[in-house]
């Protein structure tokens, strides 16, 4: 299927074409003439003009063909306007696209096509001039060159065409113009009289046409404006081309009205061309408007604002009496000269130029334009705070107000600013603000914070001390009662609630504590007080009120209460235990309790309101004047008193004096709180004879343990000194008497230790020994090197062991004794002693270990007793009494010894000693 070309601009070719009106339009000589000649040039019996609109092709004229159009897709001219030059088809037949057309299969049974495109002065191609045969030929280049002037000269026609079709219409717009013009419009003849004169001008001065053509114009100018009207006629000939003046002319009902003229002379016929305008009404209105100005003058000169005037430039037209006092500048001095811009801080101006610029989407240079875009652009007034440069160079505070200033035509023609000094307002603004702060502060300090709450839109408004306290950020008024009631605790909500409804019935004011509670589980106590409030008819419409964390208070009141309770019981524990009064400043009872009165044999009755020297009026002067000066200065005092009871008898109390002190440290009662301790004393003055009888005992047991050591260390060493002497007299004695003395001797030894071991067993405690700084590392190494052997030993002591301020004689009793049983009852090849200290809070502990044969766990206490061994005696010498002494050392200094023994894999003596 063929598919018809189609301009690219094709739109505008259709427009270009409609601009000619010549489509459907009847023969005309001029172009049935090129037609002629195209067909007689070019020797082919059909020529056309044909014109291409949207849908068919229209002939404008024709030669050898009687129809006068044909559909656009039949058009071999669709074709020729797609080109620049002449379009040609020697034989259609031959043609795939035009074989099967029906201009070619039927009549006009075309063969042979040549069309030159009708291009005009915009470049449209319109249509063609073409010339078309029914056998198939060929064109010479001369005769397509004449087709081409040819298809110019219907462009020529064409335009010409146009052209004096706009002639007619601007004649006719012309002529309407005139006539309908409501501006006066004439023409002069040389000679000073009208020739012409419209309809208006006729209306307006209310003369018929023949009353004014042909008669002079001066005839109808007030006599005073006739030498101004002159002047400006004699311009002309002075080579002026144009008059622009105001006269008055006389109406035909005897009234002045005042006529502004614009007139032109005609060069060639000297006739003047004039139109007028009535200005009556306008020079009445700017008379009026002058009385106004000078009005407004006076008002904008009598207020205190800055109002000034400007042109589109940005010059300053008028500066008020408001703008002079407050920047300091005289009118005369701005007026005509200088833009508004000398008042303003040029950072400012940036600032706002930057503003506007991403406001608006595009650049706003600094500078005028800043102020009076949005009024230019918009037709808003532009409100915005400024700083006001004074000529001083002072700045002070400005809101500027800037509109567009607009004829009446509404085009505008400046632009005015009215400014307002707002350094009170920003001085209250900020006293404001800084009341607000201080309002947000103190509500921070006393969290505390306020609400109202509208019934009708169901909006809740909380201040920031509120926001605070529920620990919420920024709500919108609409969702902040459903956050509110989030935050309540749930036992709470209801309590709430039914408190709501009885507000709204009641009208009262109300007072409540409730809960709130937190995602994380803590709970707050909240007080809060309100009260409705009603519009002018009484009727409720809100409430508002203020609540208060009284989270710490309510847990202090808790814990008051439960001190209380435990002061309370307290004092009833006391009056149950203790002895318990208060006395004034003077020593005047004011309370006693049960248990004093019990052990004073006095009744309250008798007591209260009495001095308490009635009970202790016979202390030691001294002794009662040093309790007054500790207790008057707040002090406590603390001690032991003897008191008079009622019936005369005497009883010792240990008492504590408290004295109370107000606000100011100004002592105002004492309580005195007592034990019983008269027994304690008894017992203590019994204690104190026994101690003196047990002195006096001590002594004579030391006089008798000297005596009995005396008595039988003297027969011992006798005895001993027989047994040497038979020894030496007879060094040749059978060796059973030998060994016989020797176990004699052995027996001696024994019994003069166990002498000595009973005395210093005895004496440990009651003795008094110097207390020194002992290096137990020293001592230790010193034990080991007197009464361990060399040979067949190894000796392990712990580095690490601190200095001990002690009795070093007692120590060295206990390290010797555990490390020379050690030594003795070690049944190993090769012995192995271990000391080892530990550091615990309070004590120094050492554990001496061995690797003997152990000791059963049945003779782990026994073995601390006095002559107590595990072996017999004659197998190990022993006199049973050293752990004895070293278990008495040690907890006579506040230790402990106990034994940790492996049976046949050796011991362990663990004893700790106090720091």
């Amino acid at each position: 299927m063929k598919k018809n070309p189609t301009a690219s601009n094709e739109q505008d070719r259709l427009k270009a074409l409609d601009s000619y009106s010549i489509m459907d339009t009847l023969s005309e000589i001029d172009y049935d003439s090129i037609t002629q000649l195209a067909s007689y040039i070019c020797n082919t019996p059909i020529s056309l003009v044909s014109l291409l609109d949207k849908d068919r092709q229209w002939f404008k004229s024709s030669v050898g063909l009687e129809v006068k159009e044909t559909p656009k897709s039949f058009s071999f001219c669709q074709y020729a306007i797609m080109g620049d030059e002449v379009y040609e088809v020697q034989n259609a037949l031959e043609d795939t696209l035009f074989s099967d057309n029906p201009l070619v299969t039927g009549n006009p049974d075309i063969r042979f096509y040549a069309g030159a495109p009708l291009k005009d002065s915009e470049g449209y191609n319109l249509g063609t001039l073409c010339v078309i045969d029914t056998v198939p030929r060929e064109l010479t280049d001369l005769q397509k060159n004449a087709l081409k002037l040819l298809a110019n000269q219907v462009i020529n026609l064409l335009q010409l065409r146009r052209k004096n079709l706009q002639l007619i219409d601007s004649q006719k717009e012309f002529k309407n113009f005139v006539e309908l013009s409501k501006d006066l419009v004439c023409i002069a003849n040389i000679d000073g009289t009208f020739h012409k004169v419209n309809p208006t001008f006729i209306t307006v001065l209310g003369y018929s046409r023949e009353e004014l053509e042909g008669k002079l114009f001066v005839d109808f100018i007030h006599p005073d404006d006739l030498e101004k009207t002159y002047k400006e006629v004699e311009k002309l000939a002075n080579g002026e081309k144009t008059l622009s003046f105001v006269n008055r002319y006389k109406c035909k009902n005897g009234a002045y009205i005042s006529l502004s003229w614009r007139s032109t002379p005609d060069p060639e016929t000297g006739n003047l061309y004039s139109i007028a305008r009535d200005i009556t009404l306008e020079i009445e209105k700017q008379e009026e408007l002058i009385n106004i100005s000078t009005e407004l003058s006076a008002i904008l000169n009598a207020t205190e604002f800055s109002i000034i005037s400007s042109d589109l430039d940005g010059v300053i037209k008028q500066f008020n009496r408001g703008a002079e006092k407050l920047l300091g500048y005289k009118a005369e001095d701005v007026e005509g000269k200088i833009t508004p811009e000398i008042f303003h801080i040029k950072e400012e101006v940036v600032k706002r130029a930057e503003e506007l610029s991403i406001e608006l989407g595009r650049e706003i240079e600094p500078g005028y334009d800043t102020f009076v875009v949005k009024a230019r652009e918009f037709g808003i007034a532009d409100s915005q705070e400024w700083s006001y440069v004074r000529k001083d160079g002072t700045t002070f505070p400005m809101r500027l107000s800037v509109t567009a200033i607009k004829n009446k035509e509404g085009e505008i023609t400046g632009y005015l600013g009215i400014a307002k000094d707002v350094t009170k307002e920003k001085e209250a603004e900020l006293n404001l603000l800084n009341s607000n702060k201080l309002l947000d502060e103190a509500e921070s300090i006393a969290k505390t914070g306020s609400w109202k709450f509208d019934l009708k839109s169901n909006n809740l408004i909380w201040s920031k001390g509120h926001y605070a306290i529920f620990e919420f950020e920024q709500i919108t008024v609409d969702k902040l009662n459903e956050a509110y009631r989030s935050r309540i605790y749930p036992d709470d909500l209801s309590i709430l609630d039914e408190l709501s409804n009885n507000i709204l019935k009641t009208g009262e004011d109300f007072k409540i504590n409730y809960r709130i509670i937190f995602p994380d589980n803590r709970i707050k106590y909240i007080l809060e007080i309100g009260a409705p409030y009603k519009n002018e008819k009484g009727e409720i419409i809100g409430l508002q009120g203020s609540v208060q964390d009284v989270t710490e208070k309510t847990i202090a009141e808790q814990k008051i209460q439960e001190k209380s309770k435990e002061v309370l019981d307290i004092r009833a524990a006391l009056d149950e235990s203790s002895i318990v009064s208060i006395t004034d400043v003077n020593g005047v009872f004011t309370f006693v309790n049960d248990n004093f009165c019990k052990i004073s044999k006095y009744n309250k009755d008798e007591l209260i309101g009495q001095n308490q020297r009635m009970i202790s009026n016979y202390l030691p002067v001294e002794f009662a004047k040093n309790i007054l000066r500790e207790v008057v200065n707040g002090k406590i005092w603390k001690g032991n008193i003897r008191n008079r009871a009622k019936d005369g008898s005497l009883y010792w109390e240990k008492t504590a004096i408290v004295p109370f002190t107000d606000t100011n440290g100004k002592v105002y009662q004492y309580i005195a709180i007592s034990a019983d301790i008269s027994q304690q004393k008894l017992a203590q003055e019994n204690l104190k004879y026994a101690l003196i009888d047990l002195e006096k005992n001590n002594k004579e047991l030391d006089q008798f343990a000297y005596v009995v050591s005396h008595d039988l260390k003297a027969p011992l060493r006798a005895i001993n000194n027989l047994a040497e002497w038979i020894v030496e007299d007879m060094p040749e004695m059978p060796e059973d008497v030998k060994n016989n003395l020797g176990l004699l001797r052995g027996r001696i030894l024994r019994m003069e230790n166990l002498i000595n071991g009973v005395l210093d067993y005895s004496r440990i405690g009651r003795t008094h020994i110097e207390m020194e700084t002992i290096d137990i590392k020293l001592m230790l190494d010193q034990i080991v090197e007197t009464i361990v052997p060399n040979k067949d030993f190894e000796v392990s002591i712990a580095d690490k062991i601190p200095q001990i301020f002690d009795a070093k004689i007692l120590l060295y009793q206990v390290f010797s004794n555990i490390i020379g049983n050690a030594v003795k009852y070690n049944d190993k090849e090769i012995g192995e002693i271990e000391c080892v200290y530990i550091e615990l809070p309070d004590f120094h502990q050492f554990k001496i270990s061995d690797n003997g044969p152990g000791i059963p766990k049945e003779y782990q206490e026994r073995v601390f007793g006095v002559f107590q061994t595990i072996e017999a005696r004659d197998k190990k010498e022993s006199t049973g009494i050293g752990l004895s002494i070293v278990k008495k050392i040690i907890e006579e200094k506040g230790g402990d010894i106990y034994i940790e023994s492996v049976e046949s894999s050796g011991t362990s003596f663990i004893f700790t000693i106090p720091k």
